[in-house]
C-alpha cells in the first residue's frame, strides 16, 4: 500500500497511467487470446493484473484489466506504455467484432468515487493498497493531492512499486525481459489453466520445466558507502552495476529510500548468478575507471 502516507477519504492522487477501452461482441474472446490472464472467466466488476507479451514471449507491458460488462473491458497501463500496447493489440484485431480506443480520461487513485467517474476498477494489492480503487474521470477531482503532498505520495507509491517487484515499463521492461524474470510473483500475472494466447508457448515451457529466465528481477536492500549519495547518482542516470567478486552480474534498474532512509532497489541479475545474495555496487566513468559505491543484498520474501 502507499506506505504510511495513505490517502485520506477525500483525497485523490493522479497516476501516470493511461486507459484503453475494448468493447464489442468479441471483446472477451479477443482479449483471451492476447493477455496472460483468464479474462473470459472474469465477471462484471472483476479485475486482474495481466501481461501483454510479444510473440517471442518477452513482456511488452503490464496491463491492469477490468471487466465492465460482458462485452466491455478497460485496460490500464503506464503512460509510457500506451503506444506500444495499442500497436500490439491492433496488430491482431482482424476480422474481430471488437473495437479499441484510447480513453481521454485521467486515472486517479482514491477511496471514494469522484462525481464525473466514467469507470471505476479495484486493484487491491501491495502496490495500490488494500482498497486499490482506481477511477477514470473526465474531469479532475477537486480534492487532488498537490504540491509537497503529491510529491510525498508519489515517492511512497514508487517505493511500494519497488518493494513489490512491480516492473516499470521504462526502468525494467524496456530491457526485454521474459515473464520468468518476475520469479515468485509471476502467478499474480498469469493464468496457467487458460487456453492459448500470444507468447504463451515459451511461458508455459519455462514454467513447466522450472527454467529460470536469462535475466531475473530481484528486490535488494542497498547500503551506500559513507560519502556516496546514491539518490543523486540515480537521478543523474548514472549506471550502477552489480558485481559478485570481480564478475559483473547485473545492474540496478529502480531505486528509492524507505521510511528509515535505507535504500531499496530492483536489480536485474543474470541467471548464472541467481544463487548469489550479496553484491558490490560499482559505477564506471566509461574510460576503464570504476568505483565501489555500496553493497546490496537480496531481500527475503
Amino acid at each position: 500500500m502507499i506506505g504510511q502516507d495513505v490517502l485520506s477519504d477525500t483525497e485523490y492522487l493522479k497516476l501516470d497511467y493511461s486507459a484503453l477501452e475494448i468493447f464489442g461482441p468479441d471483446s472477451a474472446s479477443y482479449l483471451q487470446g492476447q493477455l496472460s490472464q483468464d479474462v473470459e472467466s472474469m465477471v462484471s466488476g472483476d479485475s486482474a493484473m495481466s501481461l501483454l507479451l510479444a510473440p517471442t514471449g518477452k513482456i511488452i507491458a503490464i496491463c491492469l484489466v477490468g471487466r465492465i460488462s460482458s462485452d466491455h473491458f478497460v485496460l490500464l497501463m503506464e503512460d509510457a506504455a500506451v503506444s506500444a500496447v495499442e500497436q500490439r493489440l491492433k496488430k491482431y484485431l482482424i476480422r474481430t467484432k471488437a473495437e479499441l480506443k484510447i480513453l481521454e480520461t485521467g486515472v486517479y487513485l482514491g477511496n471514494r468515487q469522484p462525481l464525473d467517474t466514467l469507470f471505476s476498477v479495484s486493484f487491491a494489492n501491495e502496490y495500490f493498497g488494500p482498497n486499490g480503487n482506481v477511477y477514470l474521470s473526465r474531469t479532475e477531482p477537486s480534492e487532488m493531492a498537490a504540491g509537497d503532498r503529491e510529491a510525498v505520495l508519489k515517492s511512497s507509491l514508487e517505493l511500494e512499486r519497488i518493494r513489490s517487484n512491480f516492473p516499470g515499463f521504462i526502468s525494467e521492461l524496456s530491457m526485454g525481459v521474459f515473464p520468468g524474470a518476475l520469479g515468485e510473483s509471476l502467478d499474480g500475472f498469469v493464468s496457467f489453466q487458460k487456453g492459448c494466447y500470444v507468447g504463451q508457448e515459451l511461458v508455459e515451457r519455462m514454467h513447466s520445466r522450472s527454467t529460470a529466465a536469462p535475466i531475473l528481477l530481484k528486490v535488494v536492500s542497498v547500503v551506500p558507502k559513507d560519502d556516496i549519495n546514491l539518490v543523486e547518482l540515480f537521478e543523474r542516470n548514472v549506471k550502477i552495476e552489480l558485481y559478485d567478486k570481480d564478475l559483473q552480474i547485473g545492474e540496478v534498474t529502480s531505486f528509492a529510500l524507505d521510511e528509515t532512509g535505507l535504500g531499496v532497489a530492483i536489480a536485474a541479475i543474470k541467471r548464472s548468478s541467481a544463487g548469489s545474495t550479496i553484491f558490490e555496487l560499482v559505477v564506471s566513468d566509461g574510460s576503464g575507471n570504476s568505483e565501489m559505491v555500496g553493497r546490496a543484498s537480496i531481500r527475503s520474501s
